[in-house]
């Protein structure tokens, strides 16, 4: 090749590969890949297990722990539950006192009353001389309409003569907005007189039981007391009609 005076010259070189070169770099290129990846797995096995290990332990750490809080709470439930029965037992035995209290309370008043009631016979004021209508009990029985009534009838005198005579019931109230009276003969199957008769010598108690018409409604009850003998008296006494277990007791 001619070469022209004062032009630029490149050298030309000519590498000769030989095809063997350029596998062999191709092998090498996997064999790095494959030292890489497996070194890669292997950390991260190594690693994986490392935090396996470490969840476990803190597994075990939290199931421990965790049964150590149940068998607490199940300690703290049986004693909750004796403080309850214990409570329950107190607060039974309490109100099984209280009631016990309020029964004696009751029969303290009522033997107070019943001493109240003989002393006012037995050593009487001037006042409470002669026949009175001491006491009117009404009280609901079990059927509608229907009621128990007890009047203490007693005399409080100097000497202990005997005292009778009759005495007049009446029921007053209201059918159909109308006052009407209805005789106790008319309401007590067992009265079939115009009056009870009385005959005592310090008190006598009159009780029974009455039935009222349906629709009436019962305001009063009326008990008229008249004696016979050299000195009659006659006694008036009318009281409004109480709910069950109210009594009306003369002073």
């Amino acid at each position: 090749m001619s070469v022209v005076k004062g032009s630029r010259q490149d050298n030309l070189v000519i590498d000769h590969r030989r095809r063997g070169h350029r596998l062999r770099s191709i092998l090498y290129l996997i064999i790095l890949i494959a030292i890489v990846s497996a070194g890669g797995y292997l950390g991260g096995y190594y690693d994986s297990r490392s935090q396996i290990q470490q969840l476990s332990v803190q597994k075990q750490f939290l199931e421990h722990n965790l049964s150590q809080a149940e068998e607490t709470i199940l300690n703290l439930s049986q004693r909750v539950s004796v403080l309850e029965k214990g409570g329950e037992v107190d607060r039974k035995a309490a109100e099984s006192f209280r009631q016990t209290v309020r029964e004696l309370n009751a029969d303290v008043a009522r033997l107070e009353q019943e001493v109240g009631f003989y002393k006012g016979i037995m050593a009487p004021g001037s006042a409470d001389r002669g026949l009175r209508v001491s006491k009117i009990d009404i009280q609901a029985a079990e059927s509608p309409q229907r009621f128990r009534y007890a009047i203490m009838l007693t005399q409080v005198v100097d000497n202990s003569a005997h005292i009778e005579g009759q005495a007049a019931i009446n029921i007053v109230g209201q059918i159909d907005g109308k006052t009407t009276v209805l005789p106790l003969r008319d309401v007590d199957s067992t009265i079939d007189g115009l009056g009870i008769k009385f005959r005592f010598r310090y008190f006598q108690e009159v009780k029974g039981e009455l039935t009222l018409p349906d629709g009436f409604v019962p305001e009063q009850m009326q008990v008229v007391l008249q004696s016979s003998g050299n000195k009659p008296q006659r006694v008036e006494e009318t009281q409004q009609w109480f709910m069950q277990g109210e009594t009306h007791v003369q002073q």
